[in-house]
């Protein structure tokens, strides 16, 4: 009687453990689940070629080990240029990350900072410089295709007023991305502080993020 029990207590058991995986399905499946991913780019408007570093945050780690070799995500972006997307893989639980960038040469500027993560999220890191010195902003990726027109938002160093063909439409806030502007003349038409930007290398129709200052755009990225 006594191992008709435990045998009976082993199918009992291994019944219990094939309704879980069943009802979850596959491990492999469940491994997929339990592992999210996001898309880092560097957008690069310093005056001196950077390095953007991205790593897991540990609950009592701060920002140790961030600039390490290991954590090198995109290395020697040019001044005013846009980097290699850097595609970030996690465990769900472990969303939140400290994302970094230090210049290229001098290794001797750096900024951080630290971002929850949403899956499948696409992110831009600007770093950027104001009268204070260098710094970085963290934003997301978005995008607003309407046709025939250049569809732009901007990011600026300081508060500007914008314009539109001669009509002003909103303020810059600094270190703050701008709602879409829909603008159809490619050349002229835009004007951050009374410099117009020129739009004519993009493609109507497709979306771009502007990072700007009072001479006018450093940078522009497709969104």
């Amino acid at each position: 009687m006594a191992n008709m029990s435990k045998g009976l207590g082993f199918v009992l058991i291994f019944g219990a453990a094939s309704a879980v995986i069943g009802c979850s399905g596959s491990s492999d499946e469940l491994e997929e689940k339990l592992t999210h991913s996001a898309s880092v780019t560097l957008i690069n408007s310093w005056s001196e070629m950077a390095d953007l570093h991205v790593a897991k945050r540990t609950f009592n780690g701060g920002y140790s080990g961030l600039f390490d070799a290991d954590n090198l995500a995109t290395r020697d972006v040019p001044a005013n240029a846009v980097g290699t997307p850097y595609h970030y893989s996690y465990k769900a639980i472990n969303n939140i990350v400290n994302v970094g960038v230090r210049d290229s040469i001098s290794k001797n500027n750096e900024e951080r900072s630290t971002r929850v993560l949403n899956n499948d999220e696409k992110l831009w890191v600007i770093a950027w410089e104001d009268t204070s010195g260098k710094t970085m902003s963290i934003v997301t990726r978005k995008q607003h295709t309407k046709s025939d027109t250049f569809n732009v938002r901007l990011f600026a160093d300081a508060n500007y007023a914008v314009s539109v063909d001669g009509n002003n439409v909103l303020s810059t806030e600094k270190g703050q991305v701008t709602a879409y502007l829909e603008v159809n003349n490619c050349a002229n038409s835009l004007k951050v502080a009374g410099k117009a930007l020129d739009l004519c290398s993009a493609e109507p129709g497709a979306s771009y993020l502007l990072v700007v200052d009072r001479n006018g755009a450093r940078v522009m990225a497709t969104e």
